[in-house]
């Protein structure tokens, strides 16, 4: 796997990192320059003995518990990345490496049928408060994200495809073993994620979640409210308020070598990037790897003193969703339509093309463009080419027809109006609002632009109120839970209700392998059903910034990872040069 892990980064490093701040020329191991080279070990340094940073965060988060469809949040994820119990970080190289404050070594398949892995608990790992890593945290993650109403009953668990197979857990002290069904037999059962919440905190509260499935979801939703006092990671959170800021102090209680020298780290949401251009050459700020980029914030660190920045295709890819639950949406000829007439080029060029000039235009859900395992599926479609003609072609096809004033009518003779939401900061989502609701004026069909403040994205994608949707996922290697998580039925991230049930197959099937050449041909074929659903277009995988006080070292951007530059945030420092 890592073979194949290793050419798609490859192929990224090549076409992609473009822009930074110092040249293209042969660059220091302590400049992001040297990121095109040496993405793992650019910009390290020794560190200084202590210090503070302040960290920049582009947009907000509602909650605080990853588990739930509402927390599953890529701010979220970055923001709690210093305590966060994650299974392990995929670098920039593509090779996965196990959390050092978790994990004795990586985790051991003893059985392939049932699939049986066996996890060694690093000795000392714990909670942050001296209470050990155990079985029963395993079984409560397992609980937390089954969707299996026996075990949480009212729990909204983000994605159910690791968790609805699992058979059992057992162990004591140090090794673990979590069984799966019969069923379960996915290549990905390596980077499983298997822990989350500390069960010995739920039954502090009084949550019976080992026997009562209505507590378990009390539980879930305590977490989801109450910022974390508890970490196994390299810091421990001392003050944060949901959406606005964290701040961490190291964690005494850490079992991880590395040596942390930070004394605090501030993660502070600043709306817009240009506002956090101008905090960090105030100093306000120390850096940031905001999930976008612009030309006017290019334009700034150009001629900015002490800092270093580059510009990459990030973890993230921009798409546009369709509720399926909408009246008229319901409709797979209008809504294959809509996505013929949605010009995509015409939105990478006013969108993303000013910060990255050879930026290309996203063809697969779930393998990166250059990929060994990237097919192109949409471009034989029309979808995303702007073909106004081709598109009402489908409508004429399928019975609609237009009245006296151009207004599309269904064959029911309705008119079709539909809104459009995206992040009202995010100005590329703005202009891809715009540019979608005047390509679909051009069809007969009257858009309505509606603004989402960024703390309440999860809420309105959750509640599905929506007709049309920009909105990025995060993204990572990995591609089998990928699949489950955003087009299953059922799943607390198939925010559009798409309900297919040869979509489902093809899924199940991606599961029902451990090799990863067959389940990444199992997920083409999934792909390919997902654009003949017209369900979700994607867009590109989008460019993002990381910009860096010189007086930091060992931070540097990590496409592979959610928590990017963050990835590695037990190594950050002051330079002590």
């Amino acid at each position: 796997m890592k073979r194949h892990h290793t050419a798609a980064v490859a192929a990224f490093a090549c076409t992609t990192m473009v822009l930074a701040g110092c040249g293209q020329g042969e660059a220091p191991s302590t400049s992001l320059d040297a990121c095109l080279v040496d993405p793992v070990g650019c910009n390290a340094g020794d560190r200084a003995d202590g210090g503070e940073i302040t960290w920049a965060l582009d947009g907000s988060w509602g909650a605080w518990n990853q588990n739930t469809s509402q927390g599953n949040n890529a701010y979220l994820s970055m923001a709690v990345v210093g305590m966060w119990p994650y299974t392990g970080q995929f670098d920039q190289s593509g090779d996965f490496i196990v959390n050092e404050g978790l994990f004795a070594s990586p985790p051991e398949l003893i059985s392939e049928n049932p699939v049986t892995v066996e996890y060694t608990l690093k000795s000392g790992a714990n909670w942050g408060d001296g209470t050990d890593v155990s079985v029963d945290d395993f079984i409560y993650h397992w609980y937390a994200t089954s969707g299996d109403a026996a075990l949480c009953d009212g729990c909204d668990p983000a994605n159910i495809t690791r968790g609805s197979q699992v058979e059992s857990i057992t162990g004591s002290g140090s090794q673990i073993t979590v069984t799966y069904k019969d069923s379960y037999h996915s290549a990905e059962w390596q980077y499983e994620e298997v822990l989350s919440q500390p069960a010995h905190v739920a039954e502090a509260q009084g949550f019976d979640w080992k026997n009562d499935p209505k507590a378990m979801a009390a539980a879930e939703e305590y977490f989801s409210a109450t910022v974390p006092t508890w970490s196994t990671g390299p810091f421990v959170i001392e003050d944060a308020k949901a959406g606005d800021y964290v701040i961490y102090r190291p964690n005494e209680d850490w079992a991880g070598d590395t040596e942390v020298t930070l004394d605090k780290i501030t993660f502070k949401v600043i709306d817009g990037i240009d506002n956090i251009v101008t905090a960090l050459r105030n100093e306000e700020v120390d850096g940031a790897s905001p999930f976008a980029a612009t030309s006017e914030a290019v334009t700034q660190l150009e001629t900015a003193d002490g800092v270093s920045y580059a510009v990459a295709g990030g973890p993230s890819w921009e798409h546009i969703d369709l509720n399926t639950k909408n009246e008229f949406l319901s409709d797979v000829a209008l809504r294959q339509a809509v996505f013929t007439a949605i010009d995509v080029e015409n939105i990478i060029s006013r969108t993303y093309a000013f910060v990255q000039s050879d930026i290309e235009r996203k063809g697969n859900h779930l393998f990166r463009n250059g990929s060994d395992y990237y097919a192109d599926y949409l471009s034989a479609t029309g979808q995303g080419s702007g073909d106004i003609e081709m598109a009402r072609g489908i409508l004429e096809a399928a019975g609609y027809t237009w009245d006296g004033d151009g207004a599309l009518l269904t064959p029911e003779g309705d008119e079709v109006e539909l809104d459009f939401r995206y992040s009202e900061t995010k100005e590329s989502r703005k202009i891809t609002g715009t540019l979608a609701q005047a390509t679909l004026a051009d069809l007969g069909i009257d858009v309505e632009l509606r603004p989402i403040p960024d703390a309440e994205l999860g809420d309105v994608l959750g509640e599905g109120d929506f007709d049309m949707i920009n909105f990025g996922w995060s993204s990572d290697p990995l591609f089998v839970a990928a699949a489950s998580q955003y087009w299953e039925t059922g799943s607390g991230s198939n925010f559009g209700g798409l309900e297919d049930p040869e979509l489902d197959q093809l899924i199940a099937e991606i599961n029902g392998t451990l090799d990863y050449d067959e389940a990444a041909e199992r997920a083409n074929l999934a792909v390919k059903r997902v654009i003949e659903d017209a369900y979700s277009l994607p867009i590109v995988d989008t460019p993002v910034m990381v910009m860096v006080s010189d007086r930091l070292v060992n931070v540097r951007d990590n496409w592979a990872s959610q928590q990017r530059a963050a990835y590695n945030i037990a190594e950050w420092g002051v330079s002590g040069e």
